[in-house]
């Protein structure tokens, strides 16, 4: 089955600007296939972060049953997956089961989920993607054992500091070669019927963004959104979308990214450069904080094209902390939440 989760704001065939989806043309896709999976060189540690957290999520598709929806989401307790709004809300809950290990196809485990908690402001649709409450949790009816859950942003302001900062981010994104799919010429083949790898890379944090409270009427907590936002930089350094001055509209993908506010950002690309394509939702986006990877967002959106000079959108955890942990309870706590 194909997990069909996906990061859009726009929905369009591919324009032209170029063969590449997701990751740099002039390196061996491999590459980011053994970094997903921590393989040397890229074992896990002080240079890079484990990935084992990072799990997909595959379920029957609430619009039609015999279909498979999905996404990719990250263990953050041994009960909990925080994910994408847009990930879950298509999914069937009863028949919705997450996937350990580096091979979906070839999972070490499968998990089922017990319970979904969307974020109250969300809304659903496109049109609520800019508000960054693109965020939730999958409850699950057993214990995770055998991999460890990430740190994640569990207090407000604990990322403030990270601006240009090299980031990872990792998901199990589509890549194969059917009908409909978006990967083109740049395609993968792992040598089953789909492509079912975990696939990481990195990139530089270009924007950090709070934004304002939303008006709902819930009383619970101040509820705002946010960002963090990163650019697919090209190897020669001239798709350097966020780069101060740019209009705010990438006119190959006709993708709208005036919300990613002012800044600026550097046209050097990292050595594996990538953005998310569709099928990474709901991944994690790892940066260090006081020497600990720590999950600081969320996959949320971008172009589906995922050319050189694509921005990517992800829901920034630490303004949500105080949500996920109203979540958490004695029954089921959530790592990093103080307990009541």
């Amino acid at each position: 089955m194909i997990s069909l989760g996906v990061n859009i704001v726009t929905d369009f065939v591919e324009s032209g600007n170029g063969p590449e989806f997701g990751y740099r043309l002039d390196v061996d896709p491999d590459l980011y296939e053994d970094l997903g999976a921590n393989r040397y060189p890229y074992n896990s540690g002080a240079q890079y972060p484990s990935f084992s957290s990072t799990v997909a999520i595959e379920g029957a598709c609430i619009s039609d049953p015999d279909y498979a929806c999905g996404g990719s989401g990250v263990i953050i307790s041994s009960r909990w997956i925080l994910t994408a709004a847009h990930v879950v809300e298509v999914l069937v809950l009863d028949e919705t089961y997450v996937a350990i290990g580096s091979d979906y196809e070839n999972a070490e485990a499968w998990f089922t989920a017990e319970a979904f908690y969307i974020h109250p402001s969300w809304e659903g649709g496109d049109e609520e993607l800019h508000l960054g409450f693109d965020i939730a949790l999958i409850g699950l009816s057993d214990h995770i054992s055998g991999v460890y859950p990430s740190s994640w942003a569990n207090h407000d302001g604990i990322d403030d500091s990270l601006l240009d900062a090299t980031i990872f981010i990792s998901g199990f994104g589509l890549y194969s070669d059917y009908e409909e799919s978006y990967c083109d010429s740049a395609c993968l083949d792992d040598g089953g019927e789909y492509y079912t790898q975990r696939r990481a890379w990195a990139n530089t944090l270009d924007r950090i963004l709070e934004l304002p409270a939303k008006d709902d009427g819930n009383d619970l907590m101040e509820l705002r959104g946010g960002h963090l936002v990163y650019d697919f930089d090209s190897p020669n350094g001239n798709n350097n979308a966020l780069t101060s001055g740019n209009l705010g509209f990438n006119i190959f993908t006709e993708q709208d990214y005036s919300y990613a506010g002012k800044g600026d950002s550097s046209p050097n690309p990292q050595p594996l450069e990538g953005t998310s394509v569709p099928g990474d939702s709901g991944g994690p986006i790892f940066a260090k904080i006081e020497s600990k990877w720590t999950v600081i967002g969320i996959t949320s959106h971008g172009s589906v094209i995922s050319d050189y000079g694509d921005v990517s959108f992800n829901t920034r955890v630490s303004v949500h902390a105080e949500w996920i942990c109203s979540i958490s309870s004695s029954y089921k706590p959530i790592s990093g939440c103080n307990q009541s």
